[in-house]
């Protein structure tokens, strides 16, 4: 049997499960949109720009599970992506991206649209090649997928030329080599004979920030095995830990100080995942005290030693692991008194969510509101099956420390790379199965607002709520921690986006987004009453101080 070389793709995005493939087309990438045509089990999500493709990828491989696929369109195509590439590598998000090179007969003359695509492409991505023969794209597109989908994930590169994809293909179609399957740790035991012999206040679990959620079901039997407090941090890519459980302690600020303050009292800390220890700006601080036993449990070996030296380091399925380890502690401790430890954690964490809440709903009636205000109102506004993406810095306030998170629900573009989370909103939104909520300050919804049109095309459950203070806060704040002139001399240099101002509403529906701007929080929660009635996105603004 002889196939064309695109149809060869084609089969193996099939059986790699791939539904989507989100992509904007150029000339380059003619071979594949024409396999498309009789490929209607597929759907092509259209970026109207190459970030927005890769952002959407990123949050519907986040959301599903699965490694996501992102064709783009020649060198200057990937070179549009770049900044989201930087993004979903810093979070390890499973991607395999493809971009369209000129025809392999006519390289050697540096034809327009050509360029060294690999090159461009290695700092992004965990491995990048060119496909020179049709004969080898199956073995290519197969190993491209492993790679992508080993811890710690990651995306892949490869560049396709024109004239491959063409190409005549003999035999069946190259299968997928078996995954290697981690079981727990073979020290799961010994990990929970450890946690035994010290006082449980004492023991702090922290959580990386490239935990995926079915390591949740683990961390919360070790958590709850020996009355633990779970902390993660401010920066994270996604949720492994539900935030209303006793046990969530909050998230530590990424600040070594700060982290240090925490970790003081501490005789054992149970490091999960990695990447823990993010921190903005520089101090010379140790965050993790001398003296405290790290208990380092990862999925990859790559973890171990990166941040900080592990005592002990298990590796294997950080799920499995961590509850052979809770079924081995609960055996050695005293349940009733772990039971009622937990009782108290879950009375102390009431009253201290409670005194935080009354504290931002003092806040409800300043004009404009509090970022802490507007927050907490859309928050409580939104039904449980909501599904949060998120960028902006209006929620690292004191709203942070009540703020519903879930895994699998909740995601955050970790990487510090504006134009992420629209586009990611509205890939998840292909998958999810009820609302998502894009939280975005008035300056990142700039970067990517052809996301917009994505979401209005394919009728996506997306509300975009745009917090706008008309400014960068984040970087005028940091200008007043460190004492920059910026700061001391009040004038912030490139830091204000208000004149002109930004027309939001105007924007949204130039692009068949229905928009409101609501400042009120009666409003607010009028508005989003009206947007979960809609079949398709709606744009909330918010104006914040």
């Amino acid at each position: 049997m002889t196939r064309r070389a695109s149809d060869v793709l084609l089969d193996i995005l099939r059986d790699e499960g791939i539904s989507h493939i989100f992509g904007n087309p150029g000339s380059t990438e003619m071979p594949l949109m024409d396999a498309l045509v009789d490929a209607p089990d597929i759907t092509y999500v259209l970026g109207l720009q190459e970030a927005t493709a890769v952002g959407m990828a990123d949050g519907w491989a986040l959301t599903s599970g699965k490694t996501g696929f992102v064709n783009l369109h020649a060198m200057g195509g990937l070179g549009n992506a770049m900044g989201v590439l930087v993004a979903s590598k810093a979070s390890e998000t499973p991607l395999v991206v493809t971009a369209g090179q000129q025809d392999t007969r006519h390289l050697m003359t540096e034809p327009w649209l050509s360029g060294d695509l690999v090159a461009l492409a290695e700092p992004v991505t965990k491995w990048a090649k060119e496909v020179r023969r049709g004969e080898d794209l199956g073995a290519a597109l197969r190993r491209a997928f492993e790679i992508a989908r080993t811890p710690p994930c990651g995306p892949v590169f490869l560049s396709l030329p024109m004239d491959v994809l063409d190409q005549p293909v003999s035999g069946s179609t190259q299968p997928a080599s078996a995954s290697p399957r981690l079981g727990p740790s073979p020290d799961a035991d010994a990990l929970g004979e450890t946690l035994a012999k010290f006082d449980p206040e004492k023991v702090i679990i922290l959580l990386g920030d490239d935990l995926p959620a079915s390591a949740a079901h683990g961390i919360v039997a070790i958590a709850e095995a020996g009355g633990y407090a779970v902390w993660g941090t401010q920066l994270t890519s996604r949720s492994a830990f539900p935030s209303a459980h006793p046990c969530w302690a909050g998230v530590f600020k990424p600040d070594f100080a700060v982290m240090r303050e925490h970790l003081e009292t501490a005789q054992v800390l149970v490091l999960v995942g990695g990447r823990a220890f993010v921190a903005y700006p520089y101090r010379d601080v140790k965050p993790i005290p001398d003296g405290v036993k790290v208990l380092h449990v990862a999925d990859n070996a790559e973890a171990f030693g990166r941040e900080h030296p592990a005592h002990v380091a298990l590796l294997g399925d950080i799920g499995a692991t961590l509850h052979a380890a809770a079924i081995r502690l609960g055996a050695l401790v005293d349940g009733p008194e772990i039971a009622a430890r937990l009782s108290r954690k879950a009375a102390i964490k009431r009253d201290y969510e409670a005194a935080i809440r009354a504290q931002i709903m003092n806040e409800m009636t300043e004009t404009p509101l509090s970022p802490d205000a507007a927050v907490l109102t859309v928050s409580d506004a939104l039904p449980a099956n909501t599904l949060l993406a998120n960028d902006s810095a209006a929620t690292f306030g004191k709203v942070q420390e009540i703020l519903t998170t879930r895994p699998g629900r909740y995601f955050f573009a970790r990487g510090g790379v504006l134009g992420c989370n629209m586009p990611a909103a509205v890939g998840a939104a292909l998958l999810h199965d009820g609302p998502v909520a894009s939280f975005v300050g008035d300056g990142g919804a700039m970067y990517s607002p052809q996301a917009l049109w994505s979401a209005a095309r394919y009728r996506t459950k997306v509300l975009f709520f745009v917090f706008n203070n008309r400014r960068y806060a984040v970087l005028q704040n940091i200008a007043r921690q460190l004492g920059c002139p910026n700061a001391t001399a009040g004038r912030f240099i490139g830091m204000d986006v208000n004149d002109p101002p930004i027309d939001f509403q105007a924007l949204a529906a130039s692009m068949g987004v229905p928009a409101i701007r609501a400042d009120a929080p009666d409003a607010i929660r009028a508005a989003i009453a009206d947007a979960l009635g809609c079949d398709g996105p709606t744009l909330i603004e918010i104006a914040v101080k």
